[in-house]
This record gives structure tokens, C-alpha cells and sequence, in this order.
């Protein structure tokens, strides 16, 4: 039984010609798609319009992916978030329940002004 060994290396050399084709056909294609979703967003004009909230939009999402979310700094800020925003609804609750008017005058959620 003989084996044409010239036979198979041409459709190994083929094989590997639609490979390097395919695969520059897929670069271009990824290409195509970081451009246009580079233009989507806008990036370049974003930080020229607001470059102070881009960086802390990239300084959050650097926090992010660098762990920080479930960190205990992070459990922190959010109780203490939760309290200063849970303080004003439960403040004008409870006035309702009282019957006594929700804010009295000159007193904001903040507290009195003088």
C-alpha cells in the first residue's frame, strides 16, 4: 500500500492557507468592531468635554475590577449612605404619624438654618 506523501502535504500547506486566511479575516473583522465602538462612545470627546469625570469614572472602575467592591471600605460607605438617605424619609414617617407637619419652618433635611 503506498501512501502519496506528496498529496497529503499539499492539502496540509492548503489547510494552513485557509487558516492564515480566516484568521486575518477575523482581525480585520475585530478591527472593524473596535472602531466603530470607539466611535460609538466617543471616548476622546467625552474627556475633552469632562476630563474630571472620566477619571473618576476610571478611577471607580479601576476600584472595581481591582477587587474593591466586596472590600470593608466599600461596606462602610454604603451603611453610611443608606443612613443619610434613610434619615429624611423616616424623619417625615414619623412626623406623619405624629400628625405634626413634615418639615418645620426653616429646617431642611439638613437640619435648622440659621
Amino acid at each position: 500500500m503506498a501512501i502519496d506523501i506528496d498529496s497529503e502535504g499539499q492539502g496540509a500547506m492548503d489547510h494552513g492557507r485557509r487558516m492564515v486566511e480566516e484568521a486575518r479575516a477575523f482581525r480585520e473583522a475585530i478591527g472593524n468592531q473596535a472602531e466603530s465602538f470607539t466611535r460609538a462612545i466617543d471616548l476622546r470627546g467625552r474627556v475633552e468635554r469632562n476630563p474630571l469625570g472620566m477619571m473618576l469614572a476610571a478611577a471607580g472602575i479601576g476600584y472595581v475590577l481591582g477587587g474593591g467592591l466586596f472590600s470593608p471600605l466599600t461596606g462602610k460607605v454604603v451603611r453610611i449612605g443608606l443612613r443619610l438617605a434613610l434619615i429624611p424619609v423616616i424623619k417625615s414617617q414619623l412626623a406623619n404619624i405624629a400628625g405634626g407637619p413634615a418639615h418645620a419652618a426653616g429646617e431642611g433635611a439638613a437640619g435648622p438654618t440659621f
